[in-house]
């Protein structure tokens, strides 16, 4: 997908057996459609994608990291450390942390910058690194002192070990500023209204299916946002199983056109 436009530009569709399995599938395609960009005169600046460890290192300098995908691997380890009985202070920093990576990704540079989260969840807000010598937040006195960690602490501890593990580190310093998937997945949730897991597609009708989802998708990926009599934006409100109870505002975009129909005639030699 071109991210500037939102337009999908080439899509690969992959047998597991051609590759000598599932793992390797995702690179396979990535590299199919990398040359079949560069056959025809396109050249790549950068790629974001996810934390696919085959990606990164076929990339390396030209890619990017999608943050949502950094995210949810690091919050599931966050989640269930917060569950033992010694780490529950973690609850109330879930969101925070979580905020704190988009924030960091969108407002620095460097990965000193994006790791500064340690000193303030001891309510330490001024940081011996000149790259982040002070929290972006106001000066507050917070009233209730059970909410940060104890220096020195297990539950601290074993939050540092995640936050400063050596992957972590080396990712959030790739976290991709400017664009991410969102969009991509958006086409991903299209694709099953025109080829649905629980069918059976043989390889020639599952390719057909993928090209009317991109067509379709093409077409339609630039509506507006519906607006009422009135005027005013129309959102919904959706409650996403990742969240838990929390909820997110969604604008509403104006209906779509017809999905792409036509017949489409194959001639075998």
């Amino acid at each position: 997908m071109l991210l500037d436009s939102n337009t999908i530009l080439d899509l690969q569709l992959i047998q597991s057996n051609e590759v000598g399995g599932s793992y390797h599938m995702e690179k396979e395609g990535l590299k199919r459609s990398l040359d079949k960009l560069e056959s025809n005169g396109l050249a790549v600046d950068y790629i974001v994608t996810d934390r696919h460890p085959q990606n990164q290192k076929f990339l390396r300098s030209t890619q990017f990291l999608d943050i949502w995908h950094f995210k949810k691997g690091l919050t599931k380890k966050l989640v269930k450390l917060s569950q033992r009985k010694d780490c529950k202070v973690l609850k109330k920093w879930l969101c925070s942390i979580k905020n704190h990576e988009y924030w960091s990704a969108k407002s620095s540079t460097s990965g000193p910058e994006r790791t500064s989260v340690l000193n303030h969840l001891q309510n330490v807000h001024i940081h011996e690194n000149p790259l982040f010598s002070k929290c972006a937040h106001a000066d507050t006195v917070s009233r209730d002192a059970k909410k940060w960690f104890q220096q020195g602490s297990i539950a601290f501890h074993k939050v540092e070990k995640i936050l400063n593990n050596k992957r972590v580190v080396k990712d959030v310093e790739k976290l991709s500023r400017h664009y991410q998937t969102s969009s991509l997945e958006d086409f991903h949730s299209l694709i099953l209204q025109f080829a649905p897991k629980n069918v059976v597609f043989t390889f020639m009708g599952m390719l057909c299916r993928l090209y009317l989802a991109a067509m379709h998708y093409n077409e339609n990926d630039d509506r507006e946002q519906a607006t009422t009599s009135s005027g005013q934006a129309v959102y919904k409100v959706i409650f996403l199983k990742s969240k838990k109870v929390e909820c997110t505002a969604k604008p509403v975009k104006t209906e779509p056109l017809s999905p792409v129909c036509c017949k489409i005639t194959f001639i075998y030699e």
